[in-house]
């Protein structure tokens, strides 16, 4: 019979030690100089605060557009970094280009003290134009490569909702 009234008493102890710890609030105590202490043990001249009830949320069960959206992102952050590394490189071309573009001098440029034979120098001037040649080619078809990539970035957004 008592091992009957044993899980009852400690059930029922547990139960009032809930309750009083349940209504235990917070106190705020203000001592001579002025400090503030916060307690949960009241002590003498300490007020009891009514603070409002603590509400705690469920975690969300829709998490469908937040994956969305963080897709989106890395997507964004992709396109950036491409669009800035292609940039770069056809800043990196421009200044080359211009720079070949100087040393020709519209077919005439300025002959090297080593250029004392006239077939060196010509084979420079030649080896000038094939790289501005090449230069403009590699341009265009960075400007394109770029043109494609803002493209392909506008028909990305007008999918997605």
């Amino acid at each position: 019979m008592l091992k009957n009234k044993l899980p009852l008493f400690c059930l029922s102890i547990g139960f009032i030690l809930l309750i009083n710890t349940a209504q235990a609030g917070i106190y705020k105590h203000v001592d001579q100089n002025g400090k503030v202490t916060y307690s949960n043990i009241p002590s003498t001249n300490a007020q009891r605060l009514d603070l409002p009830p603590i509400v705690v949320m469920p975690p969300s069960t829709n998490s469908s557009g937040i994956d969305e959206r963080i897709m989106q992102r890395r997507e964004s952050m992709k396109f950036e970094e491409q669009r800035s590394q292609l940039q770069s490189k056809i800043t990196e071309e421009e200044k080359r280009l211009n720079e070949v573009k100087d040393e020709y001098k519209d077919g005439v440029p300025d002959r090297l003290g080593s250029e004392r034979n006239y077939q060196r120098y010509l084979d420079r001037v030649e080896h000038l134009r094939q790289e501005i040649q090449a230069r403009e080619k590699n341009l265009s078809a960075l400007r394109s490569e770029m043109q494609s990539l803002t493209e392909k970035k506008q028909e990305s957004t007008k999918t997605t909702p």
